[in-house]
């Protein structure tokens, strides 16, 4: 380190580690209180990343022209919302056959409409949310506005093996046959990691 003085400049050594030290010093980083299926999360800059899994089960879903939900078995979901400083939030949603216990989980599509291949939620036709007022480590009101809109036809194609061309159609399926846990049989694979959406280390 130099410092300058009225003679001309004086040079001290520093340890590194103690420079380290007094820089982490000022870095406050507060969680705040986790959910039990918050997965992880990533903090990079500005960059705030929240990974939360949702168990299997029977949830009710609302398509466009229908009057009443329809109650049908989903798998495990990860629903992946990413914030940058005051940016609407970006979110991805995939399927899972288990709670992720590593980054090398593969991931499958979501078994919804409104959801791109690659995870991307279309939320104008679910439902547009200020996405903007969805912060914190809780994901509930972002599971909410997701699964609690009315879906339509939008992206329906590809989501299941036996209902290539409208994932609505093995709902009804399923909901006629009293079917109580989602096949994992149905599941499209992504080819994909949660690491390497996340762009972490397997």
């Amino acid at each position: 380190m130099r410092k300058k003085t009225d003679t001309g400049i004086t040079e001290y050594p520093v340890c590194t580690q103690d420079v380290a030290s007094a820089l982490a010093s000022n870095i406050t980083l507060n969680t705040g209180i986790l959910t039990p299926n918050t997965i992880c999360i990533l903090a990079e800059g500005a960059k705030r990343t929240v990974v939360e899994y949702r168990p299997p089960q029977k949830t009710a879903l609302w398509l466009e022209g229908v009057e009443d939900p329809i109650r049908v078995p989903l798998p495990s979901l990860l629903l992946i919302r990413s914030t940058v400083a005051d940016r609407d939030a970006d979110h991805l949603v995939f399927a899972v056959t288990e709670r992720p216990t590593s980054f090398t989980i593969p991931l499958f599509r979501a078994p919804l409409p409104n959801v791109y291949h690659g995870g991307d939620i279309c939320w104008g036709t679910v439902g547009k949310v200020k996405l903007a007022a969805l912060k914190g480590n809780d994901l509930a009101e972002d599971w909410a506005q997701l699964l609690a809109t009315p879906f339509g036809n939008h992206s329906v194609q590809e989501k299941s093996i036996s209902q290539r061309r409208d994932i609505r159609r093995l709902y009804i399926d399923m909901e006629k046959r009293r079917v109580r846990v989602y096949p994992k049989r149905e599941l499209i694979p992504e080819k994909r990691t949660l690491g390497s959406i996340l762009g972490v280390d397997e």
